[in-house]
Protein backbone atom coordinates (compact mmCIF):
# COMPACT_ATOMS: atom_id res chain seq x y z
CA UNK A 1 0.00 0.00 0.00
CA UNK A 2 1.34 3.47 -0.93
CA UNK A 3 0.24 6.94 0.13
CA UNK A 4 1.29 10.40 -1.05
CA UNK A 5 1.03 13.29 1.40
CA UNK A 6 1.16 16.81 -0.02
CA UNK A 7 1.31 19.95 2.11
CA UNK A 8 0.52 23.19 0.26
CA UNK A 9 1.52 26.77 1.02
CA UNK A 10 -1.55 27.31 3.17
CA UNK A 11 -0.73 24.33 5.35
CA UNK A 12 -3.46 22.13 3.89
CA UNK A 13 -2.69 18.40 3.55
CA UNK A 14 -3.86 16.13 0.74
CA UNK A 15 -3.54 12.39 1.34
CA UNK A 16 -3.80 10.34 -1.85
CA UNK A 17 -3.88 6.62 -2.61
CA UNK A 18 -5.46 4.34 -5.19
CA UNK A 19 -7.23 2.46 -2.39
CA UNK A 20 -10.99 2.23 -2.83
CA UNK A 21 -14.09 2.72 -0.72
CA UNK A 22 -16.70 -0.02 -0.35
CA UNK A 23 -18.86 1.70 2.22
CA UNK A 24 -16.88 0.92 5.38
CA UNK A 25 -15.79 4.51 5.96
CA UNK A 26 -12.24 4.38 4.63
CA UNK A 27 -12.17 8.05 3.64
CA UNK A 28 -13.63 9.21 6.95
CA UNK A 29 -11.33 7.15 9.15
CA UNK A 30 -8.15 7.95 7.21
CA UNK A 31 -8.98 11.64 7.17
CA UNK A 32 -9.28 11.54 10.95
CA UNK A 33 -6.10 9.51 11.26
CA UNK A 34 -4.17 11.85 8.95
CA UNK A 35 -5.33 14.94 10.82
CA UNK A 36 -4.29 13.42 14.12
CA UNK A 37 -0.97 12.24 12.73
CA UNK A 38 -0.08 15.57 11.09
CA UNK A 39 -1.28 17.82 13.89
CA UNK A 40 -3.89 19.47 11.68
CA UNK A 41 -7.58 20.29 12.19
CA UNK A 42 -9.90 17.97 10.29
CA UNK A 43 -10.94 20.70 7.85
CA UNK A 44 -7.30 21.08 6.75
CA UNK A 45 -7.06 17.51 5.44
CA UNK A 46 -8.40 16.09 2.16
CA UNK A 47 -8.29 12.38 1.33
CA UNK A 48 -8.31 11.27 -2.30
CA UNK A 49 -8.82 7.59 -3.12
CA UNK A 50 -10.29 5.43 -5.86
CA UNK A 51 -8.21 6.61 -8.82
CA UNK A 52 -5.58 4.39 -10.45
CA UNK A 53 -3.45 7.44 -11.25
CA UNK A 54 -2.74 7.77 -7.53
CA UNK A 55 -0.05 5.78 -5.64
CA UNK A 56 -0.68 2.04 -5.56
CA UNK A 57 -3.36 0.83 -3.16
CA UNK A 58 -4.22 -2.79 -2.50
CA UNK A 59 -7.72 -4.25 -2.57
CA UNK A 60 -10.21 -3.81 0.25
CA UNK A 61 -10.62 -7.28 1.70
CA UNK A 62 -9.46 -9.63 4.38
CA UNK A 63 -9.94 -6.89 6.96
CA UNK A 64 -6.64 -5.41 5.80
CA UNK A 65 -7.20 -2.04 4.14
CA UNK A 66 -7.58 0.28 7.13
CA UNK A 67 -4.46 -0.99 8.89
CA UNK A 68 -2.39 -1.10 5.68
CA UNK A 69 -3.44 2.37 4.55
CA UNK A 70 -2.84 3.74 8.04
CA UNK A 71 0.65 2.21 8.10
CA UNK A 72 1.45 3.85 4.76
CA UNK A 73 0.28 7.22 6.10
CA UNK A 74 2.57 6.74 9.10
CA UNK A 75 5.51 5.89 6.82
CA UNK A 76 4.83 8.93 4.62
CA UNK A 77 4.58 11.21 7.65
CA UNK A 78 8.02 10.08 8.85
CA UNK A 79 9.46 10.99 5.44
CA UNK A 80 7.58 14.28 5.52
CA UNK A 81 9.10 15.26 8.85
CA UNK A 82 12.59 14.64 7.50
CA UNK A 83 11.99 16.60 4.30
CA UNK A 84 10.45 19.54 6.15
CA UNK A 85 13.39 19.64 8.57
CA UNK A 86 15.87 19.78 5.68
CA UNK A 87 13.78 22.44 3.96
CA UNK A 88 13.65 24.54 7.14
CA UNK A 89 17.43 24.93 7.13
CA UNK A 90 19.23 26.75 9.95
CA UNK A 91 17.04 29.84 10.27
CA UNK A 92 14.36 28.03 12.26
CA UNK A 93 13.48 27.12 15.84
CA UNK A 94 14.00 23.53 14.71
CA UNK A 95 17.68 24.02 13.82
CA UNK A 96 19.99 21.35 15.16
CA UNK A 97 17.24 18.82 15.78
CA UNK A 98 16.88 15.39 14.23
CA UNK A 99 13.69 14.04 12.72
CA UNK A 100 13.22 11.55 15.58
CA UNK A 101 13.20 14.47 18.02
CA UNK A 102 10.21 16.09 16.31
CA UNK A 103 6.46 15.62 16.38
CA UNK A 104 3.63 17.05 14.30
CA UNK A 105 1.56 19.59 16.22
CA UNK A 106 -0.34 22.83 15.66
CA UNK A 107 -0.12 22.62 11.85
CA UNK A 108 3.65 22.26 11.90
CA UNK A 109 6.62 20.61 13.54
CA UNK A 110 7.84 21.01 17.11
CA UNK A 111 10.40 19.48 19.39
CA UNK A 112 8.97 16.69 21.50
CA UNK A 113 8.33 18.08 24.96
CA UNK A 114 9.23 21.68 24.06
CA UNK A 115 6.38 23.71 22.56
CA UNK A 116 8.62 26.80 22.19
CA UNK A 117 10.60 25.13 19.39
CA UNK A 118 7.86 25.01 16.77
CA UNK A 119 7.42 26.13 13.18
CA UNK A 120 4.33 25.82 11.01
CA UNK A 121 4.19 24.13 7.61
CA UNK A 122 3.17 27.45 6.09
CA UNK A 123 6.22 29.24 7.51
CA UNK A 124 8.66 26.55 6.38
CA UNK A 125 7.31 26.53 2.82
CA UNK A 126 7.21 30.32 2.58
CA UNK A 127 10.84 30.73 3.64
CA UNK A 128 11.90 28.02 1.18
CA UNK A 129 9.90 29.74 -1.60
CA UNK A 130 7.98 26.52 -2.22
CA UNK A 131 4.29 26.15 -3.08
CA UNK A 132 4.09 22.63 -1.72
CA UNK A 133 5.99 19.59 -0.51
CA UNK A 134 5.05 16.03 -1.40
CA UNK A 135 6.31 12.66 -0.14
CA UNK A 136 5.25 9.05 -0.70
CA UNK A 137 5.29 6.31 1.91
CA UNK A 138 4.70 2.58 1.64
CA UNK A 139 3.55 -0.11 4.05
CA UNK A 140 4.70 -3.69 3.85
CA UNK A 141 3.28 -6.87 5.31
CA UNK A 142 2.33 -6.22 8.95
CA UNK A 143 4.75 -7.64 11.48
CA UNK A 144 2.00 -9.76 13.02
CA UNK A 145 1.61 -11.67 9.75
CA UNK A 146 5.33 -12.43 9.63
CA UNK A 147 5.94 -13.45 13.24
CA UNK A 148 2.69 -13.65 15.15
CA UNK A 149 -0.77 -15.12 14.92
CA UNK A 150 -2.97 -12.40 16.36
CA UNK A 151 -6.56 -12.05 15.22
CA UNK A 152 -9.70 -10.17 16.10
CA UNK A 153 -12.09 -12.10 18.33
CA UNK A 154 -15.75 -11.93 19.23
CA UNK A 155 -18.38 -13.38 21.53
CA UNK A 156 -21.98 -13.35 20.29
CA UNK A 157 -25.05 -13.75 22.50
CA UNK A 158 -28.57 -14.39 21.25
CA UNK A 159 -32.06 -14.42 22.76
CA UNK A 160 -34.81 -15.98 20.63
CA UNK A 161 -38.21 -17.68 20.57
CA UNK A 162 -39.20 -20.78 18.62
CA UNK A 163 -42.86 -21.41 17.80
CA UNK A 164 -43.95 -24.89 18.91
CA UNK A 165 -46.63 -24.79 16.20
CA UNK A 166 -44.72 -23.64 13.11
CA UNK A 167 -41.06 -24.04 14.13
CA UNK A 168 -40.42 -20.42 13.18
CA UNK A 169 -37.56 -18.65 14.96
CA UNK A 170 -37.89 -15.04 16.07
CA UNK A 171 -34.76 -13.26 17.31
CA UNK A 172 -35.42 -10.93 20.25
CA UNK A 173 -31.92 -9.65 20.93
CA UNK A 174 -28.32 -9.93 19.74
CA UNK A 175 -25.24 -8.79 21.65
CA UNK A 176 -21.76 -8.76 20.16
CA UNK A 177 -18.59 -8.25 22.20
CA UNK A 178 -15.43 -7.67 20.19
CA UNK A 179 -11.67 -7.50 20.68
CA UNK A 180 -10.34 -5.76 17.55
CA UNK A 181 -7.51 -3.67 18.93
CA UNK A 182 -7.90 0.08 18.90
CA UNK A 183 -11.19 1.33 17.45
CA UNK A 184 -10.41 4.23 15.12
CA UNK A 185 -13.94 5.52 14.65
CA UNK A 186 -16.65 4.29 17.05
CA UNK A 187 -19.54 5.27 14.77
CA UNK A 188 -18.30 3.50 11.62
CA UNK A 189 -17.02 0.54 13.67
CA UNK A 190 -20.40 0.05 15.35
CA UNK A 191 -22.08 0.19 11.94
CA UNK A 192 -19.73 -2.49 10.58
CA UNK A 193 -20.24 -4.72 13.61
CA UNK A 194 -24.04 -4.46 13.35
CA UNK A 195 -23.99 -4.94 9.58
CA UNK A 196 -21.88 -8.07 9.97
CA UNK A 197 -24.22 -9.43 12.63
CA UNK A 198 -27.20 -8.87 10.33
CA UNK A 199 -25.36 -10.80 7.62
CA UNK A 200 -24.86 -13.54 10.21
CA UNK A 201 -28.61 -13.60 10.82
CA UNK A 202 -29.16 -14.19 7.12
CA UNK A 203 -26.66 -17.03 7.20
CA UNK A 204 -28.39 -18.52 10.24
CA UNK A 205 -32.04 -18.23 9.25
CA UNK A 206 -32.83 -17.42 5.63
CA UNK A 207 -30.02 -17.50 3.07
CA UNK A 208 -29.69 -20.67 1.04
CA UNK A 209 -28.69 -21.53 -2.52
CA UNK A 210 -31.21 -24.08 -3.72
CA UNK A 211 -30.16 -26.34 -6.58
CA UNK A 212 -32.43 -28.35 -8.85
CA UNK A 213 -30.44 -31.58 -9.12
CA UNK A 214 -32.37 -32.64 -12.23
CA UNK A 215 -31.36 -29.66 -14.33
CA UNK A 216 -28.44 -28.16 -12.37
CA UNK A 217 -30.27 -24.83 -12.21
CA UNK A 218 -30.05 -22.56 -9.18
CA UNK A 219 -33.62 -22.03 -8.00
CA UNK A 220 -32.85 -19.09 -5.69
CA UNK A 221 -31.04 -17.06 -8.29
CA UNK A 222 -32.49 -13.63 -7.47
CA UNK A 223 -33.34 -11.55 -4.42
CA UNK A 224 -36.96 -12.54 -5.01
CA UNK A 225 -36.15 -16.11 -3.97
CA UNK A 226 -32.88 -15.69 -2.07
CA UNK A 227 -34.03 -14.20 1.23
CA UNK A 228 -31.85 -11.76 3.13
CA UNK A 229 -32.85 -10.15 6.45
CA UNK A 230 -35.02 -7.05 6.22
CA UNK A 231 -35.96 -4.51 8.91
CA UNK A 232 -38.64 -6.65 10.53
CA UNK A 233 -36.21 -9.58 10.79
CA UNK A 234 -33.57 -7.60 12.68
CA UNK A 235 -33.83 -7.29 16.48
CA UNK A 236 -32.15 -4.85 18.82
CA UNK A 237 -28.41 -5.28 18.36
CA UNK A 238 -25.95 -4.17 21.03
CA UNK A 239 -22.23 -4.00 20.33
CA UNK A 240 -19.30 -3.36 22.65
CA UNK A 241 -15.55 -3.66 22.35
CA UNK A 242 -12.38 -3.70 24.44
CA UNK A 243 -10.58 -0.88 22.57
CA UNK A 244 -7.21 -2.23 23.72
CA UNK A 245 -4.50 -1.23 21.17
CA UNK A 246 -2.58 -4.10 19.63
CA UNK A 247 1.13 -3.28 20.13
CA UNK A 248 2.16 -5.22 17.03
CA UNK A 249 -0.10 -3.60 14.42
CA UNK A 250 -0.17 -0.16 12.77
CA UNK A 251 -2.13 2.32 14.90
CA UNK A 252 -2.90 -0.56 17.28
CA UNK A 253 -5.85 -1.52 15.06
CA UNK A 254 -6.94 -4.90 13.72
CA UNK A 255 -9.56 -5.73 11.12
CA UNK A 256 -13.28 -5.70 11.93
CA UNK A 257 -14.71 -6.33 8.47
CA UNK A 258 -15.80 -9.95 8.92
CA UNK A 259 -15.64 -10.52 12.67
CA UNK A 260 -19.25 -9.35 13.08
CA UNK A 261 -20.47 -12.23 10.89
CA UNK A 262 -18.60 -15.10 12.48
CA UNK A 263 -20.25 -16.57 15.52
CA UNK A 264 -23.78 -15.33 14.88
CA UNK A 265 -25.05 -18.54 13.27
CA UNK A 266 -23.53 -20.61 16.08
CA UNK A 267 -25.12 -18.37 18.72
CA UNK A 268 -28.52 -18.66 17.03
CA UNK A 269 -28.21 -22.44 16.68
CA UNK A 270 -27.19 -22.82 20.33
CA UNK A 271 -30.09 -20.64 21.50
CA UNK A 272 -32.50 -22.66 19.36
CA UNK A 273 -31.10 -25.86 20.88
CA UNK A 274 -31.63 -24.47 24.38
CA UNK A 275 -35.22 -23.57 23.46
CA UNK A 276 -36.20 -26.82 21.74
CA UNK A 277 -33.69 -29.51 22.71
CA UNK A 278 -33.14 -30.14 19.02
CA UNK A 279 -29.61 -29.82 17.68
CA UNK A 280 -29.67 -28.71 14.04
CA UNK A 281 -26.32 -28.76 12.24
CA UNK A 282 -27.36 -27.56 8.79
CA UNK A 283 -27.93 -23.94 7.87
CA UNK A 284 -30.21 -22.13 7.46
CA UNK A 285 -32.32 -22.99 10.50
CA UNK A 286 -35.63 -23.14 8.65
CA UNK A 287 -38.92 -23.91 10.48
CA UNK A 288 -39.26 -27.44 9.08
CA UNK A 289 -36.07 -28.47 10.92
CA UNK A 290 -37.68 -27.73 14.28
CA UNK A 291 -41.08 -29.31 13.80
CA UNK A 292 -41.53 -32.33 16.03
CA UNK A 293 -41.78 -35.67 14.27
Amino acid sequence: MSVRITIDGEGHATVASAAHEMGMGTTTVQRQHSADRLGLPLESVTVKIGDTSLPFGSFAGGSSQTASLGAAINAASVKLAGELLRMAGNDTPLAGLRANELEFADAGLRKIGDASRHESFKSILKRAARNEISVTGESGTPLEMLKFSIHSRSAIFCELRVSDVTGEIRIDRLVGSFDCGRILNPKTAASQFRGGMIMGLGMALTEETLLDERSGRIMSASITDYHVPVHLDVPDIDVLWTDIPDPRTPMGARGIGEIGVTGVAAAVANAAFNATGRRVRELPLTPDKFLLD
